[in-house]
């Protein structure tokens, strides 16, 4: 430090001194020679020169005060200021220095008083309650700021707007730049005020303004509803605005603008010569010079003209345009846009109903209240030869017969005053005397305050001949009407509610038992209705009203008491309405006995009831005997199962035989009744996968291999490699189709020869047509019993249900299958010769599967070898049958009796698999596997004496992972075993 004459002791002193104490010399640039600690930490560490020009300091400025603020980094400095010249010192002294407050802002009284008087509210606080909060609380939400402060913020925020603000808070505490959310908050009052808060968080603390804006909510909610009412009235008038800003240089279009162009995308960077684009061709520069002229001289324009929009639509459009000007310059252009296709179509149709009017075949006339002609229309001039230049005024009492005398035109404008319509006939007078009868309608009409008659004059000469002619023929249509069976009538209903016969024809007498006296007074329909039942009255009165209200045609069939007897004949009534100019509602109707026709239909819904019910008792003894049958079928085949496989001799190998033979054939009847009953009913449904054509087609002649072999025929395959392809359809009702023809084939084939074709035809992309044939060399059939062969239960004859066996549903099964399948069976045969069965189906084609050149892994075999298997099957003959066969596998098992312990036994034991019966009792198979599924991998196989359609979508829905029918084949059961095991996730245990 450089040494001015200070003692150490001075120096001490103002070094430890608790304000800012610096010395400075007194010439330019005012180096600071010595600073105290405080001095230095605050201001001195931070300047780049050390002197008062660093400072920022002018000394000059204060070499008369005592006192001077020093400016720096945004924060304002208060120091005593000693001079050189006042203590003969060299030095400048600055003492008892310290912050004041940063520049901008207010002293601390200052600031207190405007916290107080802020209409905001200012808080501070952390975590979800406040700290300190400003008075302005008060006005605001009516709280004192302690009652609110260390309160849960939580409990004042809407219910709504709660979620909200925790949301803030949790997007602020990630990370996310969040400063600003608005909510409803609770007043002391019980109302709730929209608050608009800016928060910042720092340190753990947050700072809070808080602004009402209740007010301008209600102010912009109000003009969004303007704006929407704005809109909406742009959508219904189909007017919308435009605006051209020549100072932006940009383009608006209101909605409704875009919807009349049908603009529903790429509204973006839109400019007069798109907009331009839309007119056609020919009014293109027409309006290409109107938006110049507006845009450069200010002249507004208003034309009509023609579009067509984004979609290619043409529409007729106004447009009009202004523009708005400043310092005599044009700075914007708008307008209104409007779509006015129905208002140009409604001038054309007018213009349309002009010619028509014109050249309308009815002689039309305009006249005045007088009775002057004032217009023609091209048919009446030629009628009257009115206009010829013979007359300057053309009165209607010159050429209408009517009103020749005078006082006959005043009355027919009294009478049109009133009535407002006219009807009359008349004759019309030609200018050259020839006269000609018309039938005229004429209306008073007021146009403008003005009155004019316009009357149309139809020719009616052909009718008055016509009603001469009908006249002549009258005597003949009388006594026609009167030899009709039955009666005919005429019923009127006037506008005044009464209602009577105008017309009953003879007939009337044998349909109501009336005599002739009672013909000629019954003008009223009260005798009518007391002839009819009283059941039925209340039927024949409504639906004659509802024929009167709606001009519709009536339809009734009644009961009419016979006389002298208590029984009721059957009458049936129809009639035609109609409306005529005088109000009046006519029906023009029949009467006729139907007693035998009734009693014929009763005696056919009586038949039909029984077909009926006879049906329903066959559908439901076929589903009952078939459920029944499966029982003991599946003991007596598992049971056959198991004696093949232990030892046994050639005598009892050939027995057993017998009955499995026997066994599967009564297992296929069960399934072509139940098949069948399923189809009759409606309930059989394709259920179309992906499949692989030729393998399901493999499949099906090596499952019959083995019965070809049996019946010593040579089956062969025949197929093409274009039928190597994926498609979609149900590969069981296939494969079930395939299997019927083949099998029968086989059946009535001995040492002979069954060929199978399957070819594909051409067909539509992405389609596949294929062709089926099934041709053996067996007994053939004779060509009148081809037809019968498809028909349910026939077999042609019934010895061969001695010989052959079977339902004779087989082929009536496959005709039905192939409808579905939108295909059709043929057959070709000759007795002795053999027979061909084929058909073609169409299937959707499905892209091959590609494995991308990657060769996929094998999968590693599973060890079958030895096998856990819980079995759940409360019928003990069942379970002793499955139970022996599980053990001829050489696996393990162990029986529960229902779907209950089931469950149990899975979550105590180790298994591999679980065989499910559906129907148990306590719990059932489906709840049973639904309970499994929900805690275990294991696989479930149902097994159900019930067709698989009846039970698959309960089968589905509950997970079970394969199905297999009663009664059981044990290879199938086995296939199945190993099949769900290897696809399934679930491994075997070691």
């Amino acid at each position: 430090m450089k040494e001015r004459g200070i003692n150490s002791t001075f120096k001490k002193i103002i070094y430890e001194s608790s304000e800012m104490v610096f010395l400075a010399d007194d010439s330019f640039p005012y180096n600071i020679f010595y600073s105290n600690v405080l001095f230095d930490q605050v201001i001195g560490e931070n300047l780049k020169e050390k002197n008062l020009v660093g400072l920022g300091l002018d000394i000059n400025s204060y070499i008369f005060k005592e006192e001077l603020i020093i400016n720096f980094q945004n924060k304002e400095y208060s120091f005593q200021l000693e001079l050189p010249q006042e203590n003969g010192s060299n030095y400048f002294l600055f003492y008892k220095g310290k912050e004041i407050r940063g520049i901008g802002l207010p002293p601390k009284a200052d600031a207190q008083q405007f916290f107080k008087n802020s209409l905001d509210l200012i808080g501070i606080g952390q975590e979800n309650f406040l700290t300190w909060v400003s008075e302005s609380i008060r006005p605001m939400l009516g709280y004192a700021p302690e009652e609110v402060i260390n309160m849960d913020l939580c409990q004042y925020f809407h219910e709504e707007d709660l979620p909200v603000a925790k949301e803030f808070l949790f997007d602020v505490k990630k990370g996310l730049d969040k400063s600003q959310f608005t909510a409803r908050i609770l007043a002391k009052n019980g109302d709730y005020k929209w608050i608009d808060w800016h928060i910042q968080f720092r340190d753990g603390k947050f700072y809070t303004i808080g602004r009402d804006v209740s007010d301008q909510l209600k102010i912009q909610l109000e003009q969004n509803k303007q704006n929407e009412l704005y809109r909406l009235g742009e959508e219904v008038a189909q007017v919308g605005v435009w605006e051209i800003n020549l100072i932006e240089n940009s383009v608006y279009w209101s909605d409704e603008v875009y919807a009349i162009h049908e603009i529903e995308e790429d509204r973006e960077n839109f400019n007069i010569d798109k907009a331009l684009d839309f007119y056609l061709p020919i009014f293109r520069p027409v309006m290409e010079q109107a938006v110049k002229s507006c845009i450069d001289e200010g002249k507004d324009f208003d034309h009509v003209v023609k579009i067509k929009t984004s979609k290619d639509n043409e529409k007729w459009v106004r447009a009009l345009g202004k523009a708005k000007f400043r310092d005599n310059q044009v700075i914007r252009v708008f307008g209104t846009f409007q779509d006015v296709s129905e208002e140009r179509r409604l001038v054309d149709e007018l213009g349309l109903f002009k010619e028509l009017f014109d050249l309308s075949p009815e002689a039309i006339l305009i006249m005045d209240i007088e009775g002057e002609i004032i217009f023609t229309n091209q048919e009446a001039h030629k009628r009257l030869g009115i206009f010829d230049g013979s007359q300057s005024q053309h009165l209607i009492s010159s050429y209408d017969q009517k009103f020749v005398v005078d006082r006959e035109w005043d009355t027919h404008i009294q009478i049109l005053e009133k009535e407002k319509n006219v009807r009359y006939r008349s004759k019309l007078i030609h200018t050259d005397g020839k006269e000609f009868p018309v039938e005229v309608s004429c209306n008073l009409i007021t146009l403008q305050g003005e009155k004019y008659i316009i009357s149309f004059s139809r020719d009616i000469t052909e009718r008055i001949q016509l009603e001469k002619s009908l006249q002549d023929s009258s005597d003949f249509l009388l006594h026609l009407t009167e030899q009709v069976p039955g009666a005919l009538y005429q019923f009127v209903l006037d506008k005044e509610g009464e209602m009577k016969f105008a017309y009953l024809s003879p007939g009337i007498r044998s349909i109501l038992d009336i005599g002739e006296n009672e013909i000629n007074s019954m003008s009223d329909i009260g005798l009518a209705i007391s002839k009819i039942h009283p059941q039925d009255i209340a039927q024949v009165l409504m639906t004659s009203v509802a024929s009167a209200k709606k001009l519709s045609p009536w339809s009734c069939q009644f009961r009419v008491k016979e006389v002298g007897s208590e029984n009721y004949k059957w009458v049936m009534g129809a009639a035609k309405p109609e409306l005529l100019d005088t109000g009046d509602v006519v029906w023009y109707g029949y009467l006729s006995d139907i007693t035998e026709q009734k009693v014929f239909e009763e005696t056919l819904k009586n038949a039909r009831e029984t077909a009926e019910k006879a049906n329903k008792i066959k559908s439901e003894f076929l589903s009952m005997i078939s459920h029944e049958l499966r029982t003991p079928l599946n003991a007596i085949s598992g049971s056959v199962y198991t004696l093949l496989q232990d030892e046994h001799t050639p005598v009892q190998a050939s027995a057993l035989n017998t009955i499995n033979f026997a066994v599967d054939n009564l297992i296929i009847m069960i399934n072509d009744l139940l098949d069948f009953q399923k189809i009759e009913a409606g309930k059989l449904n394709l259920e179309l996968n992906p499949m692989k054509l030729n393998e399901v087609i493999q499949q099906v002649l090596n499952g019959l291999e083995f019965h070809a072999k049996d019946s010593q025929n040579d089956l062969k395959l025949h197929i093409e490699d274009e039928v190597n392809i994926r498609v979609m359809g149900d590969k069981v009702r296939l494969a079930q189709v395939l299997n019927n023809l083949i099998t029968n084939a086989l059946k009535f084939t001995k040492k002979g020869k069954v060929d199978v074709f399957v070819k594909r035809k051409p067909s539509n992309e992405n389609k596949a047509k294929i062709y089926f044939e099934v041709k053996d060399t067996g007994i053939g059939i004779a060509k009148e019993h081809q037809d019968r062969i498809f028909q349910d239960f026939d077999q042609i004859q019934h010895s061969f249900s001695k010989k052959y066996g079977g339902t004779g549903l087989g082929l009536s099964i496959t005709k039905k299958l192939l409808n579905r399948m939108d295909s059709d069976i043929q057959v070709e045969s000759e007795v002795g010769q053999g027979s061909s069965f084929y058909f073609e189906i169409e299937f959707d084609l499905l892209p091959e599967l590609s494995e991308n050149g990657v060769k996929k892994p094998n999968k590693q075999a599973l060890d079958f070898s030895s096998l856990n298997i819980l079995m759940a099957e409360d019928n003990d003959v069942n379970s002793l049958v499955l139970g022996k066969i599980i053990k001829k596998w050489g696996f393990d098992h162990v029986r529960v009796m229902n779907g209950k312990e089931a469950v149990d036994a899975v979550q105590d034991g180790n298994f591999d698999i679980v065989l499910m019966d559906i129907q148990m009792p306590v719990m059932n198979g489906f709840e049973a596997t639904e309970k499994i599924k929900s805690f275990s991998k294991i696989p479930v196989i149902a097994l159900t004496a019930a067709a698989k359609l009846e039970v698959m979508e309960n089968i589905e829905k509950s997970g079970f992972d394969g199905f297999v029918a009663k009664p059981i084949d044990a290879a199938e059961l086995l296939r199945k075993i190993k099949e769900v095991l290897s696809s399934n996730s679930y491994k075997l245990k070691d």
